[in-house]
């Protein structure tokens, strides 16, 4: 079945239809209010702060309220009640499907379970990377940082699964997927990488939306393949940083669009991540060249 979210785990049940999901995912947005919202409606901070913080949160691994005391716009005390409004009236989706009736208890009860035991087999908080394979560290980071940002960035729920070594002329059943847009970065390790992100058209229109703080449904192709690009230049930009205050220099090279996922040559190799993302299809692996 593979790494999936609770909602797409019920709709592959038959136990939810996606209307149902839909409506449910819908209350969820209306009901759980993201840490800038509740800051204003309390009066703690300002629209204008907000979209500041949300601005700088781009460049930097750095949670929202953190980034508010820096800055001196929020005190301690300001930060526990908002981080305390969120966790105690965080809406789950199970609990959106019951509030809205199509769910009884029992049943979700049960398939909350076996979902449960089905996702165990999968590492969803940590990043392993296959043994043997070079600058480990600076994937991992890579991947974490797709996770988190595609959540703050693009507004997108991002799991990962069990990576996979791919060599030259091995099956690679993602390479048979289409995807819209394939967006590689060149890292200056040693060996060197390139951070390749494959998205379909949905998040490469989700990613420029919130790129460019407007609708981009009918914006033109170059116009979201450049958000996309930005969006990779700025996960690849957190991972150099972070690399960097662990003493390992990395090289951050310019984001380029590819045809589509990258065939290997002879001597490269590749690490492969399943990429759930909640508003359609994705692809992440990072290709690495020749010592």
């Amino acid at each position: 079945m593979g790494i999936q979210f609770f909602g797409e785990f019920l709709l592959d049940r038959w136990v939810i239809t996606r209307g149902q999901l839909l409506e449910a995912l819908e209350l969820q947005e209306y009901r759980n209010l993201k840490f800038g919202v509740l800051a204003v409606q309390k009066g703690f901070l300002r629209a204008d702060q907000v979209e500041a913080i949300n601005d700088f949160q781009r460049g930097t691994d750095r949670r929202f309220g953190d980034l508010a005391l820096e800055k001196g716009w929020m005190n301690p005390e300001q930060v526990r009640e908002i981080i305390t409004l969120q966790k105690n009236n965080y809406l789950y989706l199970g609990e959106a499907l019951l509030e809205l009736g199509h769910l009884t208890e029992d049943v979700l009860e049960r398939e909350l379970a076996i979902f449960k035991e089905e996702q165990s087999r999968y590492n969803l908080e940590a990043v392993p990377v296959p043994p043997g394979v070079p600058v480990a560290g600076l994937i991992a980071a890579c991947v974490d940082l797709t996770r988190k940002l595609m959540l703050r960035v693009a507004g997108m729920l991002a799991k990962t699964g069990e990576p996979a070594l791919v060599a030259p002329g091995a099956p690679d059943v993602s390479r048979e997927l289409e995807f819209h847009l394939t967006i590689a970065v060149p890292l200056g390790a040693r060996p060197a990488v390139r951070y390749v992100l494959s998205v379909s058209s949905d998040v490469a229109v989700t990613i420029a939306t919130r790129i460019l703080k407007e609708d981009a449904t009918r914006e033109s192709e170059e116009v979201v393949e450049d958000a996309v690009r930005e969006f990779c230049n700025i996960v690849c930009g957190n991972a150099v940083a972070k690399m960097s205050q662990q003493g390992m220099e990395v090289e951050l090279g310019p984001p380029e669009s590819l045809e589509g996922i990258p065939e290997l040559g002879a001597g490269m190799s590749a690490v492969s991540y399943p990429l759930k993302v909640s508003g359609g299809e994705a692809d992440l692996r990072f290709v690495i060249l020749p010592a």
